[in-house]
């Protein structure tokens, strides 16, 4: 699609904002929750206005280009709390000398425990961001099952041979099993 510099308006862009603001909101609500979704919509609709010059030549296609723009704006804000919840897990580790207890949360415990770590450097890249979309990122199985392309029931099933594959190397390092998401013991 060619990108020249088009002339959006100001009516242009205001027609464009009221058509797509409550659609942009939906998605990004979906997403990334009630708080985040309106930064969403805001800082899409910030940087399409900055970029007015670079719309597509076709007006037919400012829709795509705006919801694009969002689409990345999603995925900042979800790698903004994966790093913050990454951040904030080692700084604690390094401030606390307690030893470790079993937490609700198995991506807490991974990231929490030296031994953790350990089975979790051992499974594979694939296994790894299964982990990350299924237990890092809190995703239901519908929107875990959207990220990796595949259906829920697939999801589901990928997540429970997970939890054996954790399980077994949690023994195999001779460390007590203490999480029920390892063992299987709690539903996704």
């Amino acid at each position: 699609m060619p990108y020249i510099v088009t002339l959006v308006t100001e009516e242009d862009f205001r027609n464009l904002y009221d058509a797509l603001r409550d659609s942009v909101h939906l998605f990004a609500l979906r997403r990334v929750g009630f708080e985040a979704a309106g930064d969403v919509v805001a800082e899409t609709f910030e940087i399409a206005w900055k970029k007015r010059d670079e719309f597509p030549t076709d007006p037919t296609a400012w829709a795509g280009w705006v919801v694009g723009i969002a689409k990345n704006k999603v995925l900042q804000e979800l790698q903004r709390r994966t790093r913050k919840h990454h951040d904030n897990r080692f700084v604690e580790d390094r401030q606390s000398s307690q030893p470790m207890l079993a937490h609700d949360d198995v991506a807490q415990t991974v990231v929490d425990s030296d031994a953790a770590r350990l089975i979790y450097d051992q499974l594979t890249p694939a296994e790894q961001w299964l982990f990350d979309v299924a237990f890092i990122r809190e995703l239901t199985p519908k929107d875990g099952a959207k990220i990796l392309n595949i259906s829920v029931s697939a999801f589901t099933s990928r997540v429970n041979r997970l939890r054996r594959r954790l399980g077994a190397l949690e023994l195999k390092g001779n460390v007590e099993p203490q999480h029920p998401l390892w063992s299987g013991g709690a539903p996704l």
